[in-house]
């Protein structure tokens, strides 16, 4: 009831309080300030504040980012279990003696367009796995044959490279472009 007084006094006797207005001098001094830039200095404790929360953030994305990449390595897995068991077989097999191959091949000096060329068939693969998990009813069947044959590509690029380093071909047989690679 108090804060009602309070208010019919103030509206009653307004006139009183709008008599006084500021004058020039007090204006030209607030235009001024209100021109001048303000530059706010960042002190130690706002920067670590600031690269904390940049840290924070990065953080969280990275592992927001493997948390999606995991699911959808676990998604084409699924598929592959599911549309051709013996794929995971045939991989390991294809992977180990790709493996044995480089670790033989690091022992030569190589050309930097065969690690261009074992590259190329990397992302091949990389995109057939990711068209795997779009791939409509019943052409899963052919990308799994398709990876399989990218495998065999990649381990006969590295068989060739290693008879050419080691003299068994003639300097005219190296590496011809990989007719069999499977391209999207």
């Amino acid at each position: 009831m108090q804060k009602d007084s309070l208010e019919k006094f103030i509206l009653d006797n307004r006139a009183a309080f709008d008599d006084a207005t500021p004058g020039l001098k007090v204006w030209a001094d607030i235009d001024r300030r209100l021109a001048e830039p303000q530059v706010r200095k960042l002190t130690w404790r706002h920067r670590l504040q600031m690269a904390a929360a940049v840290m924070l953030l990065l953080f969280a994305g990275g592992l927001a980012g493997s948390y999606l990449t995991q699911q959808q390595q676990n998604q084409a897995t699924a598929i592959l279990e599911q549309v051709a068991p013996e794929y995971f077989e045939t991989e390991r097999f294809y992977q180990q003696k790709i493996d044995q191959q480089l670790q033989q091949l690091t022992s030569y000096q190589t050309d930097d367009a065969v690690l261009t060329d074992l590259n190329q068939v990397d992302q091949v693969m990389d995109e057939l796995k990711a068209e795997l998990e779009k791939a409509p009813k019943g052409r899963e069947q052919e990308i799994i044959d398709n990876l399989i044959l990218n495998y065999q590509t990649k381990a006969a690029i590295l068989e060739r490279v290693l008879k050419r380093m080691q003299g068994a071909q003639p300097a005219t047989d190296f590496i011809k472009p990989t007719d069999n690679a499977v391209r999207i």
